[in-house]
Formats: structure tokens, C-alpha cells, sequence
């Protein structure tokens, strides 16, 4: 009886250290994105054709005024907006905070990944609420709570309903990155608008301080 209870400890054992060790192994196996991307995908298109325009965005471009465009008076563009940005983003990825760094405008997005919901108090913003989660190899981040503005530079807009899911993943051995950023925009949009993007890996980059000064503007004194 002793030898039976003996074996049957063991393997209760065995077991509880296999299922530590599987779970320690999953942790460490979630891809690290940290680094400076810089885009290698042409930023006006990729993905699929811009979904048709409601009437309401119809309208608003047909009267779009590119001077009247916030980043002009240095606004920064916000997100989904900054997809379409050349310049280099980097990435700083911790347990439970993910930071997208951008050099235009110095904008930051912060991507929660703790499981936290947005709080009832929190107001609209450029950026929006974004939480994460890993879904095997992919980064998926879900964004809500955008303030209105400008969603493509000339002259499509959003109104405030827009919501973005956005899955990336590491490809060429973790030198490269890929996303396909999905946005929805009710008011503007018939459809859902699928955008593709890929960056590579500079182990040497770095962002630079971009400041934007509106006296510096190329369109001062224009008529």
C-alpha cells in the first residue's frame, strides 16, 4: 500500500511540476516587439480599397479645406491617422504596458495589457483606449474612444464612433513586422476598412525630438 500511495504522490508531483514548467514556457514564448520599425510599405495604400463613404463624409470632403486640417496649427494627427506615418515607431513592451513611440509629433500611444477596462470617466482623446492581448504569435490591440477629427489627410473624417483592431505579428526571424489594422467608423464608412503595413527592425535606430512649430509652417502666407 505504501509503494502504491508512493507512486501515486509522485506522479500528483510530476504532474504539478510539468504543468509549472508548460506554463513557464508559455510565458516565456510571448514575441517581444521591442525595438525602432521603420516602415517598408508604401503608407497611401495597402489592404484593402477604402470602404464607400457614408453621406455625411461625402459631404464633409467635397468642402474639406487642406488648410483647415489641425495638423497645420501642429495638432497631432492621432490614431488610426498615424498608420499612415513614414517616420520611424518604436516599441517598449513590459508585462503589462506596451508603449508605441512615434517620432512624428513625438505622440505616444500606451497599450494596456493587464485586462483593465477603460474607466467610465475617461474622456475622448486623439489616441484613444487601447487594451492588448497575445494571441499565440500575434499582438492583437483593440482601440476605442476616440475624439472626432480627421481620419485620412485629405479630408475623410470620423465622428467620434470609430473603433480599430489591429493584429501584428513578427516575421523574417523577428527582423521585420507586420499589421493589419482593421477600422470601423459607422458614420464614415459602409464597411469595415482593412489597412496592411510592414516595418523592419533597425538594432541601431533611434527617435528624434520632432518639434512642430506653426510659424514654420510651409503655409504661412499662402492665399
Amino acid at each position: 500500500m505504501a509503494s502504491k500511495r508512493f507512486i501515486r504522490e509522485t506522479k500528483v508531483y510530476v504532474a504539478a511540476v510539468l504543468l509549472i514548467f508548460t506554463q513557464a514556457t508559455a510565458a516565456q514564448a510571448v514575441p517581444d516587439f521591442t525595438g525602432v520599425w521603420t516602415a517598408t510599405s508604401p503608407r497611401g495604400g495597402g489592404g484593402e480599397p477604402m470602404p464607400a463613404l457614408t453621406a455625411r463624409a461625402q459631404a464633409d470632403l467635397a468642402t474639406f479645406d487642406p488648410l483647415t486640417d489641425p495638423v497645420i496649427r501642429c495638432v497631432p494627427p492621432g490614431f488610426p491617422r498615424s498608420g499612415s506615418i513614414i517616420y520611424p515607431l518604436q516599441i517598449v513592451q513590459t508585462d503589462t504596458l506596451i508603449l508605441f513611440l512615434y517620432e512624428t509629433f513625438g505622440m505616444i500611444r500606451r497599450i494596456y495589457m493587464d485586462g483593465r477596462t477603460m474607466p467610465d470617466y475617461w474622456p475622448p482623446s486623439l489616441m484613444g483606449f487601447s487594451v492588448g492581448r497575445f494571441e499565440g504569435d500575434e499582438l492583437v490591440i483593440e482601440t476605442t474612444n476616440h475624439a472626432p477629427g480627421v481620419l485620412v489627410s485629405r479630408g475623410v473624417f470620423q465622428y467620434g464612433d470609430v473603433s480599430v483592431v489591429e493584429r501584428y505579428r513578427l516575421v523574417d526571424e523577428g527582423r521585420g513586422l507586420a499589421g493589419d489594422v482593421y477600422i470601423t467608423a459607422p458614420e464614415t464608412f459602409e464597411g469595415t476598412w482593412l489597412r496592411q503595413y510592414t516595418w523592419e527592425l533597425d538594432p541601431d535606430g533611434m527617435i528624434f525630438e520632432s518639434i512642430c512649430d506653426p510659424e514654420d509652417s510651409r503655409f504661412i502666407g499662402t492665399e
